[in-house]
């Protein structure tokens, strides 16, 4: 068992989280089960359903998700997440099992330091993957000028720096204190997935990884899936080998302007890095000249 990883009859309910907001995923609503007079309501489509961003900042820590405070703490994230927002990104925090991403000076619960450092991860949706060794609070003024120009858009003639040849990287949701869903049916589709990919022996083209909070609770397990930024919902473990085999035919190893392509996995879409609700709900209903607001470089 993966450090941190527990089921979900020790973890949730002996920390008492079973309130409202860990209710078991898609479990129909009071007024449903009463009524035996109006049909039930539609279930609204996942499309659409996340924040409209360009690019996507991940801080690397030693510590699993699934051990992460409600609320992370972290002067630095606050700070970066502040100034992300003025170009469209969004600050998270990240975390592997090979531990390769986490900088070598810190310690467990890296925010609770005097002086926070990390490794960080970038995707962009002009830029492709960024990788920086360090940043520390107090020392971002020079990183943030990087991380804009990576988040924006390309200037004309430029090419994007990012393509097909770097690892897929997939990241899957399972903040255990912020939503008892999302330790639960996120922890478990988490180790689906890395063993459906070490069985296959694919640990070298696909990187899987944890994330913390990413909203919308009532869809665990989600997972964020890079470089092309698609966002998935309503995963359960056994739909591990679906996922791969989808990623994997996305992802093919040459370079794609993956803004435009059909959703991956529609019915457990929820949107992609790039596109807003409208974009997205478009994209959906099978329109792919969707009228972007900032379109990249074409490459050959």
């Amino acid at each position: 068992m993966i450090r941190g990883y527990k089921p979900f009859s020790q973890a949730c309910l002996a920390a008492g989280s079973y309130g409202p907001r860990a209710t078991p995923a898609r479990r129909p609503s009071r007024s449903r089960v009463l009524s035996s007079t109006s049909p039930p309501a539609a279930e609204p489509p996942l499309a659409g359903s996340i924040a409209s961003h360009t690019s996507y900042i991940l801080l690397h820590t030693r510590i699993p998700p699934t051990e992460y405070p409600s609320k992370i703490p972290s002067r630095l994230q606050r700070t970066l997440q502040l100034n992300a927002s003025q170009w469209g990104g969004i600050v998270n925090f990240a975390w592997t099992p090979d531990q390769d991403c986490v900088h070598p000076d810190t310690k467990d619960a890296e925010w609770e330091s005097a002086r926070e450092t990390y490794r960080l991860t970038a995707f962009s949706r002009f830029r492709g993957r960024l990788e920086v060794s360090e940043i520390k609070e107090g020392e971002i003024e020079g990183l943030l000028e990087v991380l804009k120009a990576h988040g924006s858009p390309l200037s004309p003639g430029e090419d994007a720096a990012g393509t097909d040849v770097d690892p897929v990287s997939i990241y899957v949701c399972t903040h255990r204190n912020r939503d008892c869903r999302c330790g639960d049916t996120g922890s478990a589709f988490f180790e689906a997935l890395r063993s459906e990919v070490a069985g296959r022996q694919l640990e070298s083209r696909v990187q899987v990884g944890a994330v913390g909070h990413v909203g919308g609770h009532k869809y665990a397990a989600n997972a964020l899936v890079f470089p092309s930024g698609d966002w998935l919902g309503n995963l359960d473990a056994d739909m591990a080998p679906q996922v791969l085999d989808a990623v994997l035919a996305r992802h093919n190893g040459q370079w794609q302007d993956h803004l435009r392509v059909p959703p991956l996995l529609s019915s457990h879409w929820r949107g992609r890095m790039g596109l807003n609700k409208e974009m997205s709900l478009a994209l959906l209903n099978g329109n792919h000249n969707v009228q972007l607001p900032l379109k990249p470089t074409n490459r050959s």
